[in-house]
């Protein structure tokens, strides 16, 4: 589908290495204000949301993953071995072209690539690079892996949550640190392109998920720092009373002064006539519902445009209009470097 040029970020090329996530829902929303989005991800090494749920082995089913369409809907799939060096010489020809490279792999991952920021910085002065970590760049533990639930424990917000004496994480599937670091990502880049367009230089952002969560809950730490830090209340809070959660013959209400309001689960929200006009949730072009768009503009409906794509279903094309040629493409498809299924893992 051609661009539409009334989005404000229609032109913008960004090339994704994200995983799960952090990385790929960033993307995501740069792609739904009118960026080209290509996710890029290896045969060896895709990405673990096509296995986030036990694979079935027939067909193709690594196309198939609910988790993976979520945060990839309307993206150009490249499958290509960047371990490979032939396929990070077809790398550098897309990135030759592209405006924006997301990646939010383990730190150290991206330099055994082949592609330090660094000098992917210096070869492409006008790329603008975001990097999504666990911990950030720097410092003593920007080595550690981790997900959202442990984002939530090392960040703060989980001493917070929870009642009596037991902190609570908000789950494996779905969890604060992943879902909002992509709106802090999406702002910054958009921040970096704008002043690429004043100084023509890009630049390489170094954001912690870590250091976003606790961002979150910056009030909390200045009480700490005074001396007066929060004790973990639930959902009674000693201060607000009359805020509450009661349970009743038609279940939990929350409860304010002057109203109160049914406690939704996933079903009754669906079923609301208020959640069916927003935005939350949307359909692709194949009728399926899909992960919606957080915000609106004004002039112009914004829409999941585009179905997910199966795995290196634009190979050809993307690498094609990078200026690779097609005996390149032919040798990178000849060797195993580009590919339209995962390479089996070995016995």
């Amino acid at each position: 589908m051609p661009p539409d040029a009334r989005l404000p970020l229609t032109g913008i090329r960004v090339v994704d290495l994200g995983w799960i996530t952090a990385g790929a829902a960033t993307s995501a929303l740069l792609l739904d204000l009118g960026a080209e989005v290509t996710k890029v991800e290896g045969p060896g090494a895709t990405d673990p949301f096509r296995v986030w749920d036990e694979p079935r082995p027939d067909g193709d089913w690594w196309n198939r993953s609910p988790f993976f369409a979520f945060t990839n809907r309307g993206k150009r799939s490249l499958c290509l071995d960047l371990k490979d060096p032939d396929g990070r010489r077809a790398l550098f020809r897309l990135l030759a072209r592209a405006d924006v490279l997301v990646e939010n792999f383990r730190r150290g991952v991206l330099a055994q690539l082949g592609l330090d920021a660094a000098d992917l910085r210096r070869r492409f002065p006008r790329l603008v690079i975001a990097s999504i970590s666990s911990q950030g760049e720097d410092g003593p533990d920007r080595d550690l892996v981790s997900f959202g639930s442990t984002l939530e424990a090392t960040a703060g917000l989980a001493a917070l949550t929870g009642p009596g004496d037991t902190p609570v994480i908000t789950g494996r599937d779905l969890n604060y640190p992943d879902q909002v670091v992509c709106l802090f990502a999406s702002g910054a880049i958009i921040a970096a392109l704008t002043a690429r367009d004043r100084t023509g230089q890009g630049a390489h952002l170094d954001l912690s998920q870590r250091e976003l969560t606790t961002f979150l809950i910056g009030e909390e730490l200045v009480a700490a720092a005074a001396g007066a830090a929060s004790p973990r209340h639930g959902n009674a809070d000693p201060a607000a009373p009359e805020e509450r959660l009661v349970h009743d013959a038609g279940g939990w209400r929350a409860e304010w002064p002057g109203g109160s309001a049914p406690v939704r689960d996933g079903a009754a929200l669906l079923a609301s006539e208020a959640f069916r006009r927003g935005t939350a949730m949307l359909h692709d072009p194949d009728g399926r519902p899909v992960k919606g768009i957080p915000f609106r503009l004004a002039n112009h409906t914004l829409a999941v445009t585009g179905a997910c794509r199966p795995l290196g279903a634009d190979n050809r094309a993307v690498l094609a209009e990078a200026g690779v040629s097609d005996q390149d493409i032919a040798m990178l498809e000849d060797k195993g470097a580009l590919a339209t299924a995962p390479r089996p893992a070995p016995a």
